[in-house]
């Protein structure tokens, strides 16, 4: 699995890094700025999308907008400092599939884990076509 990480300060992210990394399989590639997160994406197939709620030069919802135009199927989580509520109403219609706090712990990176479990347990395994038919 490879997870995008979009951050400008990835110091707050540490116990939710330190976490995802001693998970099997799983790749976590940074990217400091909305910019080079999404020139990534159009890149490689990504399996999930971590976006800060402020970048240096976007702000995360905007980020996913662009994200959604490049690939509407990723999925993604953002960090948000917002309530629920709020945070359901700016980013509805986006495909956000989990609100994290400003300074995401272990136990939330098990909270991600399990939903992205429950997703692509419903999903077949990307194999070496299926990721070539995506890129055509």
């Amino acid at each position: 699995m490879i997870i995008l990480f979009v951050a400008k300060d990835f110091s707050k992210f540490s116990a939710l890094a330190a976490r995802l990394r001693h998970q099997q399989n799983l790749e976590l590639v940074p990217a400091a700025t909305g910019a080079a997160g999404l020139a990534r994406l159009k890149g490689q197939p990504v399996d999930l999308v971590i976006v800060d709620e402020q970048l240096d030069d976007m702000s995360g919802v905007a980020f996913v907008k662009q994200l959604v135009k490049i690939n509407p199927l990723v999925n993604t989580a953002m960090i948000s400092g917002l309530a629920a509520e709020v945070f359901h109403e700016e980013t509805e219609g986006l495909g956000v599939l989990m609100q994290l706090p400003r300074q995401p712990q272990e136990s939330d990176a098990e909270a991600l884990l399990a939903v992205l479990a429950k997703i692509t347990g419903l999903m077949p395994p990307r194999t070496k076509k299926s990721q070539e038919a995506a890129e055509l």
